[in-house]
């Protein structure tokens, strides 16, 4: 077998080779470094659950969701009895449902019906890749099935996937947004700066990646698409985060006709999930006329 039909049936998932060879590859092969970026740029790298985490996973109705050949697990606490509402949770990159363990108990004690899944190549679910076109087309799906929440509370990636899924029709009352992104073309750029493409493999990159959600990096810009809603948008992000600035969160927060932003500070991108300060906004928020 010669090296770039290794290559190639690597790139589609048929053969195992590191990500540092393909990478040596495409840098002196420039026709296949927008193909080997953009799997780079897609992979995730799953995360166990801690056993807190775990404790209250295992509280919840665990189901699986099949949409094509992704196999989707997906939570469901208070899904028997007389609820008042329900909460649909979403992740971030790298996260998955179990994130959210500190607001969990209390949306429960609250009396709401609470649902979170684990996006394509997270969690429980299946898969290595992901991206925010096919997650919003997961997510919605999965309203197809259980129907449209009230409130959406997301984490980092996850305020994107929720506006391109209520792009796609998934609609709700209330959205809760930390630590959001406000534009993945920018994203894109910091990947770019990280590994040094050039300019001529920035392109390259790009013009695969919107190949493969058949939509272009510019449009998933949640400045632009926050007018378009007349929900109520919270958005809480730290100062101090370090993975999605502080000024994209500002930016969201202004997008929406009825948008407010919480800033906390000395909690980060990860530390803002565990906050009780944190918790009590979005509880307050949500219970509010």
């Amino acid at each position: 077998m010669n090296i770039i039909s290794t290559i190639v049936r690597s790139l589609n998932g048929e053969y195992p080779i590191s990500m540092e060879k393909k990478w040596e590859f495409a840098k002196k092969n420039p026709n296949w470094i927008g193909f080997v970026t953009v799997q780079k740029f897609l992979k995730t790298q799953k995360q166990s659950p801690s056993r807190k985490e775990m404790d209250v996973l295992e509280k919840a109705t665990k189901s699986l969701l099949q949409v094509r050949e992704h196999k989707i697990q997906y939570y469901t606490w208070n899904a028997d009895g007389h609820t008042k509402e329900t909460v649909l949770l979403i992740h971030g990159w790298n996260g998955h449902t179990g994130n959210f363990s500190r607001f969990i108990p209390s949306l429960i004690e609250e009396g709401y019906k609470v649902v979170g899944i684990d996006l394509p190549g997270h969690g429980f679910s299946s898969g290595r890749y992901s991206n925010i076109v096919l997650s919003a087309k997961i997510v919605k799906e999965l309203t197809n099935n259980i129907g449209d929440p009230n409130f959406i509370i997301t984490h980092s990636f996850g305020g994107a996937v929720a506006t391109v899924a209520q792009e796609l029709g998934v609609s709700a009352t209330k959205l809760v947004y930390i630590a959001p992104p406000s534009k993945l073309e920018l994203l894109i750029q910091d990947f770019s700066r990280h590994f040094e493409l050039t300019e001529s493999e920035e392109n390259n990159m790009r013009y695969i990646l919107e190949k493969k959600v058949n939509r272009t990096m510019a449009s998933i810009d949640l400045e632009t698409s926050g007018p378009n809603f007349e929900n109520q948008l919270l958005v809480i992000h730290d100062q101090d985060d370090v993975e999605i600035p502080y000024s994209m969160g500002e930016v969201v927060a202004k997008s929406w006709k009825q948008g407010k932003l919480i800033t906390t500070n000395g909690l980060g991108h990860k530390m803002i999930l565990r906050a009780d300060s944190v918790k009590d906004e979005i509880l307050h928020f949500l219970s509010q006329n």
